[in-house]
């Protein structure tokens, strides 16, 4: 997950970032990650920037495909014997009338709401993919 830091490794439930030195991250993959991170992050920051750039940065980062996310593909299979994770995959949610996607974006199989963060996330267990999941409301029973 790109959150304007250059760690990229964030807990599925707090969101926090996850420090590298808490894990046994061997250092190649240390620097997997981080060369990883920076190109997503740049490619982020021209989608964010509105300018000219930001349609074809778009593109790229809604595209599972797109030599960014299989890059990101490759360092979440790696980096998962230390520690299981997921690929975030980057959503336009604050456009106006953004929904989240009912089906995984690479398998197309229906997503699973996760329950346990601190906000909706739908999963591909079997991509290994995470995504904004839909607000939920709260019922207040009187």
């Amino acid at each position: 997950m790109w959150a304007l830091s250059p760690n990229p490794i964030h807990c599925l439930d707090c969101n926090l970032e996850v420090e590298p030195a808490a894990l046994p991250v061997p250092h190649e993959l240390v620097d997997l990650v981080a060369d990883w991170c920076s190109v997503d992050g740049a490619i982020e920051r021209l989608e964010l920037h509105s300018g000219p750039y930001e349609a074809w940065a778009r593109a790229e980062l809604l595209d599972p495909r797109s030599p960014v996310n299989q890059e990101g593909f490759r360092v979440r299979e790696a980096l998962d014997p230390v520690r299981t994770c997921y690929l975030w995959l980057f959503q336009p949610e604050s456009d106006d009338g953004y929904v989240p996607p009912a089906d995984c974006p690479v398998c197309h199989q229906p997503l699973a709401q996760y329950d346990k963060g601190i906000f909706p996330q739908l999963l591909c267990e079997r991509c290994s993919i995470a995504v904004s999941g839909p607000a939920t409301t709260e019922s207040n029973p009187d």
